[in-house]
């Protein structure tokens, strides 16, 4: 995935950079006239995107024809208050914000939950991964001729590890993208879930597919 930044603070450029670059294709600019050359030649999954364009209304309407030109989601980083009117000029498009100072783990939060809510095809009936499919409308786990049932968490967990077989889940983005605000999280609740949810697939296949990572997540495993 390529992400574009956009921020005049060098010293914060370059700790974006230094740590988006771990996951990502990331390209850096202040320059409004070479994001315009930027969007002819590339595309981008999320824009990070400094209110420094705020400053006048001359850089918020060159800031305006040159968002013409690209979709992408766009992650405000403000260090203060913005109107609707402020950040009209970018269209109707997701829009997040995220306000400064802040820390790695919360950019990483906001980015991830970004870029899972980006708009993709319809819902299919199955996900598959490898000899197993994961039934939408059911809730089951199927295995040849062997299936389970899962509980609604143990779900939504395992349909984001289907998703995206190759991304590391930390417990916020899964706090976030699972529980969402609907409740509190006490506990070992996502530890807890997950535990259950490897012994059901284990159950069936035999396999310990979903590892955890110390210190950093969980993923799906080959």
């Amino acid at each position: 995935m390529r992400l574009l930044i956009i921020e005049d603070d060098l010293v914060l450029s370059d700790l974006l950079v230094n740590c988006l670059l771990k996951n990502y294709l990331v390209d850096l600019t202040s320059n409004l006239e070479k994001i315009e050359n930027l969007f002819d030649q590339k595309s981008y999954q999320a824009i990070l995107l400094s209110s420094y364009v705020f400053h006048s209304q001359e850089l918020k309407k060159q800031a305006g024809r040159v968002f013409s030109k690209s979709q992408a989601p766009v992650l405000l980083l403000t260090n203060g208050q913005v109107s609707k009117q402020d950040f009209s000029f970018l269209g109707q498009r997701l829009i997040d914000f995220l306000h400064k100072p802040f820390t790695i783990d919360e950019l990483n939060l906001r980015l991830g939950v970004i870029l899972f809510n980006l708009s993709g095809p319809k819902p299919e009936t199955c996900l598959k991964y490898k000899n197993l499919l994961l039934d939408n409308k059911s809730h089951c786990l199927i295995c040849g001729k062997k299936s389970l049932l899962l509980s609604k968490k143990e779900f939504c967990l395992l349909q984001l590890f289907f998703k995206r077989p190759k991304q590391l889940f930390s417990q916020s983005l899964l706090a976030n993208l699972v529980w969402d605000d609907e409740e509190v999280i006490y506990g070992n609740t996502i530890a807890t879930h997950l535990s259950s949810l490897r012994r059901k697939i284990k159950a069936i296949t035999g396999q310990d597919l979903i590892k955890a990572k110390r210190g950093e997540g969980y993923f799906l495993s080959d």
